[in-house]
């Protein structure tokens, strides 16, 4: 488990690369809070096959969830170790279509039982009661609640698994947007899907995509959306896609050099919550042709809060 201000980067040369981090919000801070948030990320192979795989949690943090900082960073182990055995037993299918069939149907189950067994084991460890009130031995869950997004690059595809709120995002290298998970539209107000659910495994939403011509793939807690309109707002869409903008015109280095500088500002102006951003940068699959360039003023997209004042010197 990391600490909750350290930054992470992993990656692959013929993948890509990704970079995260995760920061304690100003609201915390005040109150002396830690960060509920978690990330995690893995590159590797199994076989000659290789994939990156990425995962974040925001802890749910209310007195009735007071393990939700252990939940969140069990639970993006849980989706990290259930991803890559998802990718050793189906490395050798040959077949997109059974393997995102395979992903829908078995990953939601596999990585709620897998971060259910996690939770068990600490809490038996530190000797904390989550038995329920009858005193049968399931688990009540609750105390370790958390939200979860994954997702997996592989060399033509994009896996990706969600529980409650947060935004996975892709940008492509023409500056268009793909939320392959839209926000639940079931929910009111802040409203969340839960990893300690009883029935979780029913609550996931997957999507896979073609990784194609590549692009940047963001994954957020929900503390970054609030800290604009929120995950459909245009001023979040136009953050996501300058941030990717970026990227492309000044490399890697230069965006994860400032990201822990500007997840700070937005948290002090804006929500107030923990932020925490991961970035996938997906080179194109074997025999796509070099993607064309951001438009021009690609970016120059502003970064505004939601009262639409320029953030001027966050970059």
């Amino acid at each position: 488990m990391h600490p909750s201000r350290q930054f992470l980067c992993s990656g692959d040369a013929g993948l890509g690369w990704a970079f995260g981090s995760s920061r304690t919000g100003a609201s915390h801070i005040r109150s002396s809070r830690p960060c509920e948030d978690a990330f995690a990320l893995w590159s590797g192979a199994t076989g000659a096959l290789s994939c990156i795989a990425a995962a974040v949690a925001d802890g749910h943090g209310d007195p009735r969830h007071d393990q939700s900082l252990t939940g969140a960073a069990l639970a993006v182990h849980a989706a990290i170790d259930e991803l890559v055995s998802f990718h050793r037993l189906h490395e050798e299918t040959g077949s997109r279509v059974i393997l995102r069939s395979e992903f829908r149907a078995d990953f939601s189950r596999r990585a709620t039982r897998r971060w259910r067994e996690k939770v068990l084991e600490d809490a038996q460890r530190r000797k904390i009661d989550i038995l329920t009130q009858d005193g049968g031995s399931r688990g009540d869950f609750s105390r370790y609640g958390t939200t979860l997004s994954a997702t997996m690059v592989l060399a033509e595809t994009i896996l990706i698994a969600q529980i409650g709120d947060g935004d996975v995002v892709l940008v492509r290298p023409d500056g268009s947007l793909e939320m392959p998970i839209p926000p639940d539209s079931t929910l009111m107000g802040s409203e969340t899907r839960s990893l300690s659910s009883r029935d979780a495994h029913l609550f996931w939403r997957t999507a896979t995509l073609d990784r194609g011509e590549g692009g940047v793939l963001i994954a957020a807690t929900d503390g970054v959306s609030d800290s604009f309109d929120g995950s459909d707002g245009e001023e979040f869409k136009k953050f996501i896609t300058s941030l990717a903008a970026r990227i492309r015109e000044f490399g890697i280095e230069s965006v994860a050099g400032s990201l822990n500088g500007w997840l700070d500002r937005y948290s002090e102006i804006a929500s107030g919550d923990d932020l925490t951003m991961v970035f996938v940068c997906i080179n194109p699959s074997v025999g796509c042709p070099e993607p064309e360039p951001f438009p021009e003023n690609g970016s120059e997209t502003p970064v505004t809060n939601p009262q639409n004042d320029t953030l001027s010197g966050v970059w």
